[in-house]
């Protein structure tokens, strides 16, 4: 006889995963924890160049990793300053009181290469990897292998033709171009440049 009735393991216990292609997506940050009562998210923006870039989002997507994110529209968006810096307070739709809340922090925020709009001259941290990696005076240094968020500053991890990794920091002092044609990085060689 048809019952109504669900059986206890139906798709409404699990998230609805977003269907975004995993590639679509960049990290923009990363949630901290709950704010407040209301469902607010404390984010850190590190994972982005501009704080700012959240009001242009209409939307974000949540989860520990970019093939089962949840998508979420953006309701609000405001700043706290603290030692570590900005701190963006995201508001997001579904996610409406302190438990939704708990259950997303620690999740990675993105968002997709197209609603971030990049400038004509302005490239995703990922499309720089397997670029080459050379001095002013086109010196072979290695390629592009990760570019890493550290506290102080980012850092371009160099895999160099000996197969081992230099680190980099992603500083004007140290980088002296990105040329996009040739798919190069300029650096400016120093005493410890890369790690030595």
């Amino acid at each position: 006889m048809p019952t109504n009735a669900s059986p206890t393991n139906s798709s409404e216990d699990r998230p609805d995963y977003a269907d975004v292609s995993p590639t679509a997506l960049v990290q923009v940050g990363f949630v901290f924890r709950p704010h407040g009562m209301d469902g607010e998210l404390k984010i850190d923006p590190s994972s982005t160049d501009d704080p700012a870039r959240f009001e242009e989002l209409p939307f974000v997507f949540l989860g520990a990793q970019p093939h089962r994110v949840t998508r979420h529209p953006v309701a609000s968006v405001r700043y706290q300053q603290t030692k570590r810096g900005v701190t963006v307070i995201l508001g997001v739709e579904g996610i409406e009181d302190r438990d939704d809340a708990e259950a997303v922090a620690k999740f990675k925020v993105f968002a997709t290469e197209e609603a971030l709009e990049l400038g004509e001259d302005e490239l995703f941290a990922h499309e720089l990897v397997g670029w080459s990696v050379v001095t002013e005076d086109d010196a072979l240094l290695g390629t592009v292998a990760n570019l890493m968020e550290m506290p102080a500053q980012d850092m371009f991890v160099i895999r160099t033709p000996d197969d081992e990794e230099k680190m980099i920091p992603a500083v004007e002092d140290f980088i002296l171009a990105i040329d996009e044609e040739e798919e190069q990085v300029v650096v400016r060689p120093i005493d410890g440049l890369m790690g030595e």
